[in-house]
């Protein structure tokens, strides 16, 4: 799916959500601490219209957010048809402003596309933005009687559509703001760590196809999968994209068990995104060595299991483990500080 030569060279960046509501700040502190690849904060403080499954959900078809209650969901009968008729025509129409993302849903967004920071964008290699993925929201936002919306196919099959074209959106405005800049774009799917439970009638055939499905059709030059837990690797391997990242702080063993996976994947030209920052008060107190010889044991154990040090260490983006967006500002501040530093390190040991 790559379509950017590009090596991180342990290059840092974040997943997205930061404790903010203050979009200046969040901004200032994204722009700031990773001049490389900066995306564009997500402040689920600000306003429920933040949260991350109700971010991507404007313009859906049947969809209703109560914000007093702060629930959102499908409302799978009634006119659900007409709604369905209007999205897949501006789908036929290519009508990317049906798929925008407005200021309210996105303050950070809108603060990078047209406000005092996009002038800054300009110069740096990459651009990052994210969008939740549909087995995540698919599987988090239910229909009114509380069943999974994935469940139903023709929610399902909008869900996928949906955010493919709110990415797309989303990429042409990034990549209009700043020409010369690539474009990576992630998927995020924490819910990946309940697939293969009995109480999830989700298939894995069903992920790789829905992800592939939103990794394609969006435009970037680069996409990634974000997932925070353990989860079956092969199927995110499987979907084709170009940059995997995890949470490398509590999760490492598990992730390195699919040594033959990861080895075809930056043989092929893959990136590993490492997110072995903690994203939470621990990373107030985390030493930088102590985070460098957590990589270097990895590193070790992949080169031993057959996977070329070389490619890897230059097919390396560095994040913290997941968004930012529960812990403190201090916090915050301190893990995107830490991030950037680490990337200084790994680089001077490196290259």
């Amino acid at each position: 799916m790559q379509r950017l030569d590009y090596e991180p060279r342990f290059a840092a960046t974040a997943i997205g959500s930061l404790p903010h509501t203050d979009v200046g700040r969040a901004c200032r502190l994204m722009l700031d601490n990773l001049p490389e690849i900066p995306a564009w904060p997500q402040l689920p403080h600000r306003a429920f219209l933040e949260n991350m499954y109700v971010q991507y959900s404007e313009g859906m078809p049947g969809v209703k957010v109560d914000l007093e209650a702060e629930r959102i969901w499908f409302q799978v009968d009634g006119d659900l048809g007409d709604a369905l008729a209007t999205f897949y025509q501006a789908i036929i129409d290519e009508d990317l402003e049906h798929f925008a993302m407005s200021e309210r849903y996105a303050a950070g967004l809108a603060a990078f596309l047209s406000g005092g920071y996009a002038g800054e964008l300009s110069g740096r290699p990459l651009l990052k933005g994210q969008v939740t993925g549909p087995i995540s929201l698919g599987l988090t936002v239910t229909d009114q009687a509380k069943k999974a919306s994935l469940y139903h196919e023709q929610v399902e099959v909008a869900i996928v559509q949906g955010l493919t074209w709110k990415a797309r959106w989303q990429v042409e405005r990034l990549r209009a703001a700043a020409p010369d800049a690539g474009i990576l774009l992630f998927i995020d799917e924490p819910y990946l760590v309940s697939v293969g439970s009995a109480l999830i009638a989700v298939t894995g055939e069903q992920v790789v196809r829905d992800i592939s499905d939103v990794a394609k059709g969006c435009g970037a030059d680069l996409v990634g999968i974000h997932c925070c837990g353990n989860t079956d690797w092969s199927l995110v391997f499987d979907a084709g994209v170009d940059v995997v990242n995890f949470d490398a702080y509590d999760y490492m063993e598990g992730f390195i068990a699919y040594h033959e996976r990861i080895a075809a994947h930056v043989e092929s030209g893959g990136i590993i995104a490492w997110g072995i920052v903690p994203d939470d008060e621990k990373a107030l107190s985390v030493g930088l060595e102590d985070l460098a010889g957590r990589l270097e044991e990895a590193f070790d154990t992949l080169e031993a299991r057959g996977v070329d040090r070389g490619l890897l260490a230059r097919g390396s983006i560095l994040s913290p483990a997941c968004g930012l967006g529960s812990t403190t500002q201090d916090a915050a501040k301190e893990a995107l500080a830490a991030t950037a530093g680490l990337s200084t390190l790994m680089r001077g040991r490196y290259f």
